[in-house]
Formats: C-alpha cells, sequence, structure tokens
C-alpha cells in the first residue's frame, strides 16, 4: 500500500521533474526507492522530499537564485476523515405527583457510527474516508547561491508564503556556501 502511494505521487507530477542533466541524487533516490519499494521511507517522508524537489526545481529556473538546497518539516502527518452517521434522540416525561407536585426530565442521547463500505458492491468493507487531509507544514528552510541578495530573499520568501500559506517567520533563506 506504501509503495502504490509512493508510485502515485510520483506519477501525478509531469514528466521531466525528475533528474536535471548531470544528475539529481536527491531524485535518483527517491525514484530508487519507490521502485524497490524501500519499506523504510514512509509517506511523511516521501511527501517531505517530494515538495522539497518540486521547490528546489521551480527556485532553479528563477533569476539570481542559482543552485538551491531545500529543506521542509512537517508539523503534521496525513489525516483522514471518515464518515460517520450519527443518530439523536430527545425524550421527555412529565409527571405531577398526588400533592400537586410537578416534575419534568428531559434526556438526550447521541449514537455515532462510522460508516463502512460495502463489501459486496467492490469496497474492501473497511470504513468510507469522507476527505484526506495533507500533512501540515511547519517551516522551509532554503540555502540559495543568490541568497546574499536582499531582493532574492524577498522573492523566495514571497514565493513560498504564496505557495504554502506559511507566514514570512516560518521561511529562512540563506546563501549557500559552495
Amino acid at each position: 500500500m506504501l509503495l502504490g502511494g509512493v508510485l502515485l505521487m510520483l506519477w501525478s507530477f509531469p514528466p521531466g521533474t525528475g533528474e536535471k542533466e548531470g544528475g539529481d541524487m536527491e531524485g535518483q533516490r527517491l525514484k530508487q526507492a519507490a521502485t524497490a519499494g524501500e519499506e523504510s521511507l514512509n509517506t511523511e517522508e516521501a511527501y517531505e522530499a517530494v515538495l522539497e524537489e518540486r521547490v528546489k526545481e521551480l527556485l532553479q529556473n528563477v533569476e539570481g537564485v542559482g543552485e538551491v538546497d531545500v529543506m521542509v518539516v512537517l508539523k503534521s502527518s496525513k489525516e483522514r476523515v471518515y464518515r460517520v452517521d450519527t443518530s439523536t434522540s430527545l425524550s421527555e416525561t412529565e409527571e405531577e405527583d398526588s400533592q400537586g407536585g410537578r416534575r419534568k426530565s428531559t434526556s438526550s442521547q447521541v449514537e455515532e457510527n462510522t460508516l463502512l463500505t460495502g463489501a459486496s458492491s467492490g469496497g474492501d468493507g473497511g470504513p468510507l474516508v469522507e476527505k484526506e487531509l495533507k500533512p501540515e507544514l511547519s517551516g522551509i528552510v532554503i540555502s540559495a547561491q543568490g541568497g546574499g541578495s536582499a531582493k532574492v530573499q524577498a522573492e523566495i520568501s514571497a514565493a513560498m508564503e504564496a505557495l504554502f500559506g506559511l507566514p514570512a517567520h516560518k521561511i529562512k533563506v540563506l546563501k549557500r556556501v559552495d
């Protein structure tokens, strides 16, 4: 299942996003892990690696940036929200005793059941997934050859804010030393 997820993520990117001329080591490692079925590469690490690679490819094509290294840190893991069937019942009882006193009692009951896909309709009988939330980013660090320029730093920071919705204090652009 893990291998299938990694392959789907790799397959969803357009052709040519893998290796650059001269051989991209991180892209090669990710492809080898996906094809070899490496179990130690979990989905969060694969997601981080794919994000890092895509950001790296994007920034290397921006004027003044030059060579780039990218590190993405995730705040949370992938989350699945399952479909839940909720039923509520409410009952009210009003009583009057022999001395004229009245008593009113109310009780409510809520029952929640996770909906399952039907095995007879071709499903595996597991829970019905309503939506799947991607991991949330905690921060990003970018080391770029042009990172010493305030203009390049501002452009990179603005691009990361637009792409990931991160506040500026969670994005750090550094000057790369070769």
